[in-house]
């Protein structure tokens, strides 16, 4: 199950190392051996055997190793699908795709110059660069946000004014929580009329035994975790923070700047991000032959539940309004400045050089608009009462 970490507050990161032949025949003895014929003029023989053209040689492929940000599961499934389609193939790169996991923070990895790319929130790049790390988002792969919180509909939760006096459960990194919370004049605290946060593991235990009012989720992956348990859907009210216009950028590709600053490392990401768009192109053309891709790499979660993840991370990229991966100003902003309002980070982000489009505006080039935007996009219609617990 992935328990998604949007907003770690990062600690301070070790950097490390890493790494032909001719042949005749003889007459009889006893016959007179006939003189041989004479050899044909050269043009001649070109005439009868033309000579074949070399192929050029193909370059080595670059390798490139990309970090997840958790573990194998359909929020990562375009770059399987472009693995297992053979795009970066046909960018002649090299990919290998690092799972991540508990103990593994893919910053790290960038920084240490182990891995080329990780995928991390835009806030934890923001983080990373506050401290003095050197790395620079080259995509935004999630143009909405994913971050919900939810309660149960008999509790006449309706929205965040009626927060005051509330448990809710939340990850650590959770401005999105408290910028909403101040948004409608609250306060944080366990004192009367303060919405009290309590730490929630990356589950909806608390939620389900009614230990909070509300919880933390993220709508592919926890939030399904409910739906599993044998609840209805409309058992649940979510709140969605861009309702409130308090939510962050979540799901980045990142690379280190340093790395970055080499003209052929540059066409290396330019080729793999052109190979990514068409990865996740197909998952939003097919999805359900995507989640087949992602049960190929990494078959711990049922198939039902990386059909519901499918879906959900679908939404959140098409239709895109920028094109798919391109950042936007806007967005970028908001964040930067919640992470500072929350003392994330302890000076204003420079975002110039915290993000750049120019690579995936190169890789998209060559496609069309409904390619790039997909304004078409519609979502599967899933039954989830049904889907989820039959392979729950």
């Amino acid at each position: 199950m992935r328990k998604t970490r949007p907003w770690y507050l990062l600690i301070v990161l070790l950097l490390s190392f890493s790494l032909a032949a001719a042949a005749a025949c003889g007459g009889d003895d006893e016959e007179e051996a006939e003189p041989a014929p004479a050899p044909a003029p050269a043009a001649a023989q070109a005439q009868a055997e033309p000579e074949e053209q070399a192929e050029p040689e193909m370059a080595e492929p670059d390798d490139i190793k990309i970090v997840l940000q958790w573990v194998t599961q359909a929020q990562f499934a375009g770059y399987f699908a472009a693995l297992d389609n053979g795009f970066y193939e046909e960018e002649n790169l090299n990919v290998e795709i690092q799972p991540g996991g508990p103990d593994i923070l893919p910053v790290q990895l960038v920084a240490a110059g182990a891995a080329e790319l990780a995928v991390q929130p835009f806030a934890v790049l923001l983080s990373a660069r506050d401290q003095g790390i050197d790395v620079v988002a080259v995509a935004q792969v999630f143009e909405r946000s994913a971050y919900r919180l939810v309660s149960w509909a008999d509790s006449n939760i309706m929205s965040p004014e009626d927060w005051a006096g509330l448990k809710i459960g939340v990850w650590a990194g959770h401005e999105m929580v408290s910028a909403t919370i101040n948004k409608y004049g609250l306060t944080e605290g366990g004192g009367e009329g303060q919405v009290e946060l309590i730490g929630q593991g990356f589950d909806m235990q608390l939620l389900l035994t009614r230990q909070v009012d509300m919880a933390s989720a993220m709508i592919y992956n926890e939030f399904a975790q409910l739906i599993e348990a044998g609840n209805p859907v409309d058992d649940f009210r979510v709140v969605d923070f861009a309702d409130h216009d308090t939510n962050t950028l979540e799901d980045a590709l990142l690379a280190r700047g340093e790395w970055l600053a080499d003209e052929a490392n540059q066409d290396v990401v330019t080729r793999f991000l052109r190979a990514s768009a068409k990865g996740w192109a197909l998952c939003a053309d097919d999805p359900e032959a995507c989640v087949e891709i992602v049960l190929k790499y990494g078959p711990a979660l049922p198939r039902a539940h990386q059909t519901w993840m499918m879906n959900e991370i679908n939404k959140l990229m098409w239709p895109s309004t920028k094109g798919w991966g391109v950042i936007d100003r806007t967005q970028a902003e908001r964040t930067a400045g919640l992470m500072l309002e929350y003392e994330v980070i302890s000076e204003p982000a420079d975002l110039d050089s915290a993000y750049t489009n120019e690579f995936v505006e190169a890789a998209l080039e060559g496609f069309s608009e409904a390619d790039r935007f997909r304004n078409d996009y519609t979502p599967l219609d899933l039954d989830v009462e049904d889907l989820l617990p039959e392979d729950g």
